[in-house]
């Protein structure tokens, strides 16, 4: 997808942005979904991890599962615990390659934890290695040798759609557990 001449302004631009995340979206499988929802409400433990902005929309999702009173954790922060049977490692990588992400996700596997993973390449060594795959179908970036993808840099709408999808998953376990905003509020953060 190419912006046109006229496309410069603030609302052309982010309206092109949500269309892309809409069209990822409307791709996903809801048994994935269901197979997703069903690990994460029989983990014991949740632990996230992810490089970049992958991390970064990870660390978000593992606060949210605290808010709603799963036991969640970011993989490499000092308060970790370890990772062991019964407890669901979620690994987040566009290209399903990086190294340090499968590496974690190899050493949740010897534990005999069950690993998920979300990435936008269902056929990558993170994939392979993962006992859950969460496909986000995205088209990477336009260059000069192809028209279609995204106009974004890079994977930056693998991390939107990613962001946008755990929200949903996040949304689905509150209807779920019936979390109610009092005690979800109950647990945020009050040292800020």
């Amino acid at each position: 997808m190419k912006i046109e001449a006229d496309s410069t302004g603030i609302k052309a631009i982010t309206r092109i942005i949500l269309d892309e995340i809409h069209s990822v979206l409307e791709k996903i499988d809801e048994h994935d979904y269901e197979e997703f929802l069903s690990s994460l409400l029989s983990a014991n433990n949740i632990f996230v991890t992810g490089q970049g902005r992958s991390g970064l929309v990870s660390r978000t999702f593992a606060m949210r599962l605290t808010h709603i009173g799963l036991n969640a954790y970011c993989v490499g922060d000092a308060t970790t615990p370890n990772i062991d049977q019964g407890d669901l490692l979620i690994a987040c990588s566009s290209s399903g390659s990086t190294h340090i992400t499968r590496y974690i996700a190899g050493l949740a596997k010897k534990a005999h934890a069950i690993v998920a993973a979300v990435t936008s390449q269902k056929n990558s060594p993170l994939a392979g290695q993962a006992d859950i795959v969460v496909e986000l179908p995205v088209k990477e970036v336009s260059t000069n040798h192809k028209d279609c993808g995204s106009i974004q840099f890079r994977s930056t709408l693998f991390e939107q759609a990613c962001l946008v999808y755990l929200d949903g998953i996040i949304l689905s376990l509150v209807k779920k557990l019936k979390s109610s905003e009092n005690e979800m509020h109950k647990r945020h953060s009050n040292l800020e």
